[in-house]
Formats: structure tokens, sequence, C-alpha cells
């Protein structure tokens, strides 16, 4: 792994340490665009992932694990689903342009969350589900994610929680589905694990200094601009 791809992981290990979402929503199409096939990608950033929810999991004090259960019940086998279908259909569509619309949408989507236009979810089973499969395809369910966590609580630490149990529980299964059926962990890239460890605990000093809502809309914002950015690469 080059020096450029270490800084560019580093980057959005810090922002998915102050906000529960960046590392994959955003390390997912630029590992793509580099060269690296979708497996590759999970390969190399879910660990990472994994670290940091577990440090936010357990940093927050007041435990609740009806989140979770509600993830392994229905997103879970969608996630699985998702999997299953794209090992198969990875080489037979243009991912990149897949990939960018999914962070136009749900980019767009957030923000009008945040701005307290609130998204009413009216069938949280059929949410979770879409989340297990859009997760499962992308590995972009981040936005989504945040959304339906949003609709289970006010209280931003708990959102934050929800948001990190429900991308540990995806990150744990991913991993198991791509050690069985698809390719072993490279474990060259398991040395570095110690950078979110290190970023995550200077994260949560800055964290206390900063408006989180501001930075999580300019986050947002970013995502929607990138998105565009690889929209626009993709089909030139």
């Amino acid at each position: 792994m080059s020096f450029f791809e270490l800084v560019i992981i580093s980057a959005f290990c810090f922002f998915q340490s102050l906000f529960g979402i960046g590392l994959l929503l955003l390390g997912t199409p630029t590992f793509l665009l580099i060269g690296y096939n979708y497996f590759e990608v999970l390969n190399i950033l879910l660990p990472y992932s994994i670290i940091i929810s577990f440090l936010q999991i357990i940093s927050y004090e007041n435990k609740n694990l009806d989140f979770g259960k509600k993830i392994l019940r229905l997103s879970v086998p969608f996630l699985i689903l998702g999997l299953i279908a794209i090992k198969y259909i990875e080489n037979s569509i243009n991912f990149i342009f897949f990939i960018s619309i999914v962070l136009i949408i749900f980019s767009i989507a957030n923000l009008i969350n945040l701005n307290k236009k609130k998204f009413k979810i009216k069938n949280m089973n059929i949410a979770l589900a879409a989340l297990g499969v859009i997760h499962g395809l992308t590995n972009l369910g981040g936005t989504l994610l945040s959304i339906i966590a949003s609709n289970t609580n006010k209280n931003k630490k708990i959102i934050r929680h929800n948001i990190a149990s429900g991308y540990l529980i995806f990150a744990l299964f991913q991993i198991f589905f791509i050690n069985i059926f698809y390719q072993k962990i490279n474990f060259i890239y398991l040395k570095f694990i110690w950078i979110p460890i290190i970023i995550f605990f200077i994260s949560q000093v800055i964290f206390k200094k900063i408006d989180n809502i501001v930075f999580y809309k300019l986050l947002n914002l970013f995502t929607l601009i990138y998105g565009f950015y690889i929209f626009i690469n993709s089909v030139i």
C-alpha cells in the first residue's frame, strides 16, 4: 500500500471516528478509482471500519442492543444476498457509475434529513431490508443507516452508537463472507491497524470542540460533490 493510500485511509478514518460514516462511504469509490476490485476494497477497508465501530460502541456508556438485534434479524440476510449477487455481476456493470448514483441520492437525502425536514420511516422493517441490500451491493449503506438511526432516537450519541452497531455487524459478516467464498484477508493491510486506533482517540478530543451538525453537513456536501465527480468520470 502506497503512502498516498495510507493518507486517504487516515483521512476517512478521521471522518468516521467523528461522525459515524466516511471510511466506507468515501473509501469504497476512491479505491475502486485507484484500480482495486470490489472485494479487494472490502479486504482493505473493513478491518479499519471494525476497529472504529468497536471503539465507538465501547466508548458510549449506555449500551442498548435493540438496534443491533434488528440489524441482525432484518438487514444481515439481505446483506448476504447483496454480496452473493455482486460476486456474479461485478464485471458486467459499470460499478463506478452505479456507486456514484447511490452517493448522489443518499447524500442529498441525508442533507435534507439534517436540515430537519425529517424522513419519517413508515416501515422500519422494509427500510432495514433495503439497507442490507444496498450495503451488500455497494458498501455505501452509511447514509441510509444514518437516516434510519436518526429515526430511532433524537440523542446524537445514541444515533452514532446505533450507526456504529450497524457498521460493526455488517463488517463482521462481510469479512466472514469474503474469506469463506471469495478471498482470504491480506494480512499485509493489518500492519496498519494502529492508524484507526490513534486517529479515533485524537478525533474524540477534536469532537468536543467543534459543531457536529455543521461538520456533518459539510461531509455530506463533500460526498455529493464527490458523487458527481465520479459520475462524470464514469460516463466520459
